[in-house]
């Protein structure tokens, strides 16, 4: 009998496979595009974008599977009612984390729309809700001043009023977005200019 960290393995190799496929498939060579040219991410950073959803369809049923045979009915059905409870008490903080989710997808999609210098995309590392707002880190060497200038680029594809971008008060490769669904406040710090953009606290 096959193991389950193998049919899990196969089933991720598989999904990622199958998305690189489509994605060539798409693609015409013959075509000109004025709009693309940025270095699409490789095959271990499309798997690493997509975890979550490679997770919600392989890790997971498998595990609810394999408890649900090892603990019986009973136990089941107790654990899977304490799960949804635990759900609804906590909805806010789920949804927002659906929400985190989604900001990455739709800044992915943005990002190519910027031709940002050097024709590499920055790497999302993760996103996190935070009083309200989404707040994004982002691996790019060069990108800061890019992003900064193309800030209503960004609040639109996030259906936001304003997104900040903040340079890391060491690593000049890491950039933080903060996606805020509230109206832009004035705030002396969140100046025009990227040299007086001050860092979020996470970085400080």
């Amino acid at each position: 009998m096959t193991s389950g960290p193998v049919i899990v393995a196969v089933l991720v190799v598989a999904a990622g496979a199958g998305r690189l496929l489509g994605g060539l498939l798409r693609r015409r060579p013959t075509e000109r595009s004025t709009e693309m040219t940025t270095t699409p991410p490789t095959f271990p950073l499309r798997v690493y974008h997509w975890r979550w959803e490679i997770l919600a369809v392989t890790l997971l049923p498998y595990g609810v599977v394999t408890f649900a045979l090892w603990a019986g009915p009973l136990w089941t059905a107790a654990v899977f009612a304490g799960a949804a409870g635990v759900a609804v008490l906590r909805r806010r903080q789920l949804r927002a984390r659906i929400h985190a989710i989604r900001v990455q997808h739709r800044l992915r999609a943005a990002f190519p729309h910027l031709r940002l210098p050097g024709g590499r995309l920055p790497a999302i590392l993760w996103s996190r809700p935070r009083s309200g707002d989404i707040v994004v880190s982002l691996f790019g060497r060069e990108a800061f001043e890019h992003l900064h200038r193309h800030r209503t680029v960004l609040a639109a594809a996030c259906a936001v009023p304003e997104v900040y971008v903040d340079r890391h008060p060491t690593y000049a490769s890491l950039v933080t977005l903060t996606i805020s669904p509230t109206a832009p406040k004035r705030e002396p710090g969140r100046a025009s200019l990227p040299s007086n953009v001050v860092p979020l606290r996470a970085h400080s």
